[in-house]
């Protein structure tokens, strides 16, 4: 099996997950002349991955994509992007990721991101009150995409006349992303909107170091530990970060988990008996069909994973999708099991680097289902059929359903 014959393939991005098991089964560490990179897919492999930073590191994991493609005269033209993806929190490894992340610890309290709970709840509500009445709900545009946008502008601060340019900032900048060859003209692109997003921000940082407010970018600002504190490039870098990690994630797993919890009517019809399920729902969604199907490092040093040789400067692309439906680590990984546990999964990856926002994500999901669910007693979906993107992220572009009574 050559996952180099299937990764432009349309029943791919459909189904990525038969794929994944022959590859589990048959070359779990497989080199791709398409990305150009070793491709893991057994949960073992990917969780050593995502810990051993010694020997996978986060350094260069973004530019050296840059590196690979681009010359001399086109590289120094994307001198801001890959300025931006050499530093902050997800592109450098211990100890300076530590004392970031020490940095941040308080910032990110539970009772910060708690706080954004009455808020998530009445933007939901007027959302769907806004759209039930039709009997139709175009899920990415009427929920799932301006939910998490306008939830991330309140946890920053920022006005709500302001959100559009959130949102295609938010866009702009991950389209490079969504291949591993991204051509010029889709980087600069992508450097644009992230020059101007970072403008936008900078201003913001300056006001606050000025006059404090009540929210995030402020308490990056005035972040102390130690003695130690962010630097502005760090401040800018965790703010991009965040938008990024909290914004397109969190729309396509919510589109995503609608969709299978219309495949499996039982399952939802448990939940909906039973709404104290909804912690351990929420783990299954992430683990049966979280959008981050895959995290990348570069090899640090000469290493060997599976009798394969890696070589420094080496690509590895883990993929999280592929080991959350490892059956070494879940017993009938492709039956969607909202009681699963233990439920071990990686869709917020694993180790120093595990996602940031997670508590954000799980704290949206589970409004926004049970909220839904409250709303809407019944509902079909009428997308057909469904146009899967897939890059890092995977997501319908767009989920109609029919809402009944």
């Amino acid at each position: 099996m050559k996952l180099d014959d299937v990764i432009h393939a349309p029943e791919f991005a459909a189904d990525p997950y038969p794929v994944y098991q022959q590859l589990r089964e048959n070359d779990p560490v497989q080199w791709s002349e398409v990305w150009n990179c070793w491709v893991v897919t057994r949960y073992d492999d990917v969780r050593t991955c995502l810990q051993d930073a010694k020997r996978f590191s986060n350094v260069g994991r973004i530019t050296g994509l840059f590196h690979r493609h681009f010359d001399a005269d086109q590289l120094a033209r994307l001198k801001p992007l890959i300025d931006h993806y050499s530093h902050g929190l997800i592109n450098i490894d211990p100890p300076g990721h530590t004392r970031i992340r020490r940095l941040l610890h308080e910032v990110f309290r539970p009772s910060t991101i708690g706080r954004l709970s009455a808020f998530v709840q009445s933007f939901v509500d007027d959302l769907l009150a806004k759209t039930v009445p039709a009997g139709k709900l175009r899920v990415v545009h009427d929920l799932a995409h301006p939910l998490p946008v306008h939830v991330i502008a309140q946890l920053f601060g920022v006005p709500l006349t302001d959100v559009p340019l959130f949102t295609a900032w938010s866009a702009g900048i991950v389209k490079f992303m969504q291949s591993p060859t991204p051509s010029f003209e889709e980087c600069l692109r992508s450097q644009q909107a992230l020059l101007d997003l970072r403008a936008y921000l900078n201003a913001g940082i300056e006001t606050r170091r000025a006059t404090p407010r009540d929210d995030v970018l402020s308490l990056m600002v005035h972040a102390r530990s130690e003695g130690d504190a962010l630097t502005e490039d760090e401040i800018l870098g965790t703010a991009v970060t965040i938008l990024l990690g909290g914004h397109e994630t969190t729309t396509r797993l919510l589109t995503t988990t609608l969709l299978e919890l219309a495949r499996h009517p039982e399952q939802q019809e448990k939940l909906r008996r039973d709404p104290e399920r909804m912690d351990s729902a929420v783990e299954e969604f992430l683990r049966f069909a979280g959008p981050f199907h895959r995290d990348q490092r570069v090899a640090a040093v000469d290493s060997e994973l599976r009798g394969k040789a890696i070589k420094q400067g080496d690509t590895i692309l883990m993929m999280l999708a592929s080991a959350n439906r490892d059956p070494a680590q879940f017993p009938e990984p492709d039956t969607f099991d909202i009681t699963r546990t233990p439920n071990r999964h990686v869709a917020f990856g694993f180790g120093p680097h595990i996602c940031l926002g997670a508590p954000l994500a799980r704290l949206e999901m589970s409004i926004t289902i049970n909220t839904f669910f409250k709303t809407i007693p019944r509902y079909r979906v009428i997308s057909d059929p469904i146009d899967w993107e897939f890059g890092f992220l995977r997501g319908p572009r767009e989920l109609e359903l029919e809402l009944g009574n």
